[in-house]
């Protein structure tokens, strides 16, 4: 289950059990939001752990820094965690927003690693059969004032196989404070972070959908506002999410997509697609895209 929910600054913060929340959000300003999204990561090489003078000793079983507080479980394994987070931190800066040696966060991100499914459902409202990793955002105006991401203690090497894909959305509300970015696009670009077998297999979800004629129109596909109902076609929506974001990216490069997604929830999609691609409609882009498999490596200059 992929969920998402945006909830008032002045409210209690909240994790709904079950179902799957929408919300009223395009065009409105956003003060806090919500997400809960199954996962998997590609192993990184850890990185030094970069010094915080003055900051307080924390219990034996949470380790921080500036940027990372990871939770939950001992303190050797949650330095390999924390550096494998900062290192998944500045790819995804560097690689998404172009920024090679991003500040360090004022408002840390805490990772919260649950042993059982008892713990993560706890924390979430979700079992990880629905969700093994969740991410938390809220603002205050256009300022993060939380940053969260609950995982399931999975994956190899001690890191949870969910943390790089939910990184990869905490790092994107930097990009953009007070609008998300539409839901496909969110998770089309957390999925190239996605270990290469998870990828291989969104794509062959969306190949197969395409095949039978299951994919949907770009003219539906922009205009979607939350995830699809189904439970079958779930999968596909991802598969579908990571081929436009790479065939986009492959037309335009990665900062001619961040303005097309920015300025699409401003003016719209059609004139976004004109503006950054030449496509003067989303039926163009149906014809310019599905025709081809926009499936495979991009680069992301």
């Amino acid at each position: 289950m992929h969920r998402v929910l945006f909830i008032p600054t002045v409210a209690k913060k909240v994790r709904r059990p079950g179902g799957t929340l929408s919300a009223k959000a395009s065009g409105l300003q956003r003060h806090a939001a919500v997400f809960v999204m199954s996962a998997a990561i590609a192993t990184l090489a850890p990185s030094t752990q970069a010094a915080w003078p003055g900051r307080i000793e924390l219990p034996s079983r949470t380790m921080a820094t500036r940027s990372i507080e990871v939770h939950g479980v001992s303190p050797a394994r949650a330095e390999v965690v924390r550096r494998h987070a900062e290192e998944v931190r500045r790819r995804v800066f560097a690689e998404l927003l172009g920024v090679s040696a991003p500040r360090p966060w004022a408002v840390p991100c805490e990772i919260h690693v649950h042993e059982s499914a008892e713990a993560f459902e706890h924390a979430v409202g979700g079992p990880p059969a629905a969700a093994s990793g969740a991410t938390s955002i809220e603002f205050a105006g256009d300022a993060v004032s939380l940053r969260r991401i609950d995982v399931m203690s999975d994956g190899a090497d001690g890191v949870p196989d969910a943390l790089a894909h939910e990184l990869v959305h905490v790092v994107l509300a930097d990009r953009f404070p007070l609008a998300p970015p539409p839901r496909w696009a969110d998770e089309g670009l957390a999925v190239l972070f996605d270990a290469p077998e998870k990828q291989a297999g969104h794509d062959a979800d969306f190949a197969a959908a395409r095949r039978d004629g299951m994919a949907w129109s770009a003219t539906h596909f922009l205009a979607m506002a939350d995830y699809p109902a189904e439970t079958g076609r779930q999968r596909v929506f991802y598969g579908q999410s990571v081929a436009l974001v790479r065939w986009l990216i492959a037309r335009g490069g990665i900062g001619t997509f961040m303005q097309f997604v920015e300025d699409a929830s401003l003016d719209g999609a059609t004139v976004s697609l004109d503006r950054h691609y030449g496509l003067a409609s989303s039926e163009a882009l149906d014809r310019a895209w599905l025709g081809v498999a926009p499936i495979g490596d991009v680069s992301m200059d």
